[in-house]
């Protein structure tokens, strides 16, 4: 996994760096920038006209170093000093001396930025943001908004120095004001603003130079990580040449009602691609038949239904003696019967349960009975979902989603797999998972029913809640991506869940 820092962890990880391991700040500055300096080398060939825009901190610092190595490189580079120079400090201002020593053309675009900045970043090949970093702390104004203003519509490739200027590095948001970059060349470890949207799509392709900060001190100062593939490599539960079914767990996915069976069908499909071992779809009698006809790998357990066509409450207890794992919700219902079964399968199953769709809309403002169990409850909401659990409303949630998952998993001592693009794993010990696969293509109906039975699959052979998650979550991505080859607009569920097992093969093809 890839370790992310918000700007207080960076801090910290460049602080340990310098003060305690005694590596010099202007080291670590001069690796920052000739990081940089290789992008925009193999960008811009041939030495053609460079611009970079330079702001007051180390930023500016990095942005001033650049325009030196460039220099030095036979580049045409000019620099745009948005910073007056009795702004500069410490290394930045050391930067300053020492490009006008090298003899950089440095104009001063401290006062009137738009028109200044518009007539230097003329006919440039390429612009590099130099602004500020991850540790802004405040929206853009006055000069740094004509700025960044000036930089967008300058039409030519965009790289930023650390981060796009105006996003902050501990947030997803995107202010008024920010560049939208082409790539981002940032330093030691993403940031979160890296990683998570909106903020992740002003970045282009993010770079990580390794400019000298220790792994180590990375890592004990990340709580959040991205996903890797080899990580889920490693979760991927082994199939021994000797393996028969009984080796692989069973499933128990009690889901759909009259006309809602396609939910779990899906779901189902999804557990059996993933190599359940066993998988019972346990439901109304109405829905047997479609299950069955949809996905004859699954056994069926009959549900007394209520007048709504969804289950009675009653009658899951037999079904539960023969599962490893459960997953409870797609296409379920939300009335008093389905209200009634949810209860029964929280008191009398400990074992690995996953809860999704209408479950979790029984659960609004309930989180307290998932409390305190041996083996976490997995919760899976969309944006709407998450937000009834936490009584707050969605578009308080697509503001911070990373915020409330957090908040949801503390509150129900739960796993919240929170969808959504970029989807986060949270659990309430203070860890936090980035899945970076899948498209837009799973913005279809039925997506979310073939993410639960993947997750279920693992969750009955054994894998841990939060790694049976992650590993679901990147597996549904990656199968978005293969299924977007025939699929140019939505993916339809069903072709989703076909693309499981082929997503599975490429992950097990590395061992």
């Amino acid at each position: 996994m890839i370790p992310v820092l918000d700007s207080g962890g960076m801090r910290e990880a460049d602080r340990v760096t310098i003060s305690e391991l005694g590596l010099p700040s202007l080291v670590l500055m001069e690796s920052a920038a000739s990081a940089v300096t290789e992008v925009v080398s193999e960008r811009v060939p041939g030495a053609g006209r460079v611009v970079i825009v330079c702001g007051p901190g180390n930023n500016g610092g990095d942005g001033l170093a650049v325009a030196r190595q460039l220099r030095c490189r036979g580049f045409d580079v000019e620099v745009g000093m948005v910073a007056a120079r009795r702004e500069l400090t410490g290394d930045a201002a050391f930067q300053f001396e020492l490009a006008r020593k090298f003899d950089v053309k440095i104009r001063d675009c401290a006062r009137g930025t738009d028109t200044r900045l518009a007539q230097l970043v003329a006919g440039a090949e390429i612009v590099v943001d130099a602004l500020f970093g991850t540790g802004l702390d405040r929206p853009l104004a006055k000069r740094w908004a004509q700025a960044v203003h000036v930089i967008n519509k300058a039409g030519v490739p965009v790289i930023a120095v650390d981060i796009p200027s105006g996003l902050q590095g501990s947030s997803a948001a995107v202010p008024d004001e920010a560049v939208e970059a082409s790539v981002t060349v940032t330093f030691g470890a993403p940031k979160l603003a890296h990683v998570l949207p909106p903020a992740c799509w002003r970045c282009g392709d993010v770079a990580v130079a390794d400019i000298g900060i220790p792994p180590w001190v990375v890592e004990r100062r990340a709580n959040v990580a991205l996903v890797e593939e080899e990580d889920v490599r490693e979760w991927l539960p082994r199939r021994p040449a000797d393996s028969h079914k009984g080796r692989f767990g069973h499933l128990l996915i009690v889901a759909g009602r009259e006309g809602r069976a396609g939910a779990a069908a899906l779901a189902a499909r999804a557990a059996v691609a993933l190599g359940s071992g066993l998988v019972t779809v346990a439901t109304v009698r109405a829905a047997l038949r479609p299950i069955q006809s949809l996905v004859p790998e699954a056994m069926v357990d009959p549900l007394p239904a209520g007048d709504d066509g969804a289950v009675s409450g009653e009658g899951i207890e037999a079904s539960l003696g023969k599962a490893t794992a459960l997953a409870v919700g797609p296409g379920l219902g939300v009335g008093d019967g389905p209200r009634r079964l949810l209860s029964t399968i929280i008191e009398k199953w400990r074992g690995p349960l996953l809860l999704d769709a209408d479950a979790l809309t029984l659960l609004a403002g309930k989180l307290a009975p998932l409390r305190g169990r041996d083996v976490p409850v997995v919760l899976t909401p969309h944006p709407g979902e998450l937000g009834r659990l936490l009584g707050v409303l969605t578009i308080e949630v697509t503001r911070d989603r990373l915020g409330a998952a957090v908040a949801a998993a503390k509150e129900a001592g739960a796993i919240v797999l929170a969808k959504g693009a970029r989807t986060v794993i949270v659990g309430g010990e203070g860890w936090s998972l980035v899945n970076p696969t899948g498209t837009a293509g799973l913005a279809s109906g039925g997506a979310g029913d073939v993410l639960t039975g993947a997750i279920g699959a693992f969750l009955a052979q054994g894998v841990l809640p939060k790694e049976a998650a992650a590993a679901g979550a990147w597996l549904h991505g990656r199968a978005a991506e293969l299924a977007g080859e025939r699929h140019s607009g939505a993916v339809p569920a069903g072709a989703l869940a076909k693309q499981l097992a082929k997503a599975e093969a490429e992950v097990r093809w590395l061992e």
